[in-house]
């Protein structure tokens, strides 16, 4: 709805579609660390399939864009895919954290809102006007877990 309005009153736009994020404060990676601290095992989705994004890429996407005369709407999430199993397993694996992930549907680890089975961005508009500085999603989160 917020991005109609901003079409339909604005003639000079950005929308950026963003998802998966982490960076500062809460998010998946620290949860997952977390909850390694006090379980020998945890049991991740292997269904729900999208690109963990870096804040720290998409702020420098974001800002690369706003210098530019390139109204539109993008998608900027970090390349590749995987699974928030695979993510979990990615993050320990980093880290040198010795724990048992369990992949699970998400038909067995129930939550309050459904989640999309397939969320991945494809960033076609960045890499058509030559501005995808996005990083693999695995080097975006190796270099971010080396700073935590």
């Amino acid at each position: 709805m917020g991005e109609e309005f901003t079409k339909q009153f604005c003639s000079k736009y950005f929308i950026v579609r963003t998802a998966w994020l982490y960076g500062e404060g809460n998010n998946f990676v620290r949860t997952m660390i977390n909850l390694s601290k006090n379980n020998k095992e945890l049991n991740v989705v292997n269904d729900q399939v999208g690109s963990p994004t870096s804040t720290v890429d998409l702020a420098k996407a974001i800002t690369d864009l706003i210098g530019t005369e390139y109204y539109g709407t993008y998608h900027g999430t970090c390349e590749g895919q995987c699974s928030w199993y695979d993510f979990a397993k990615k993050i320990f694996e980093i880290k040198n954290i010795d724990i048992k992930v369990n992949s699970v549907t998400s038909e067995e680890f129930k939550r309050p809102a459904p989640r999309p089975s397939y969320s991945v961005l494809d960033n076609f508009m960045l890499k058509l006007v030559g501005l995808n500085s996005f990083r693999d999603w695995d080097d975006a989160l190796k270099e971010y877990l080396e700073k935590e």
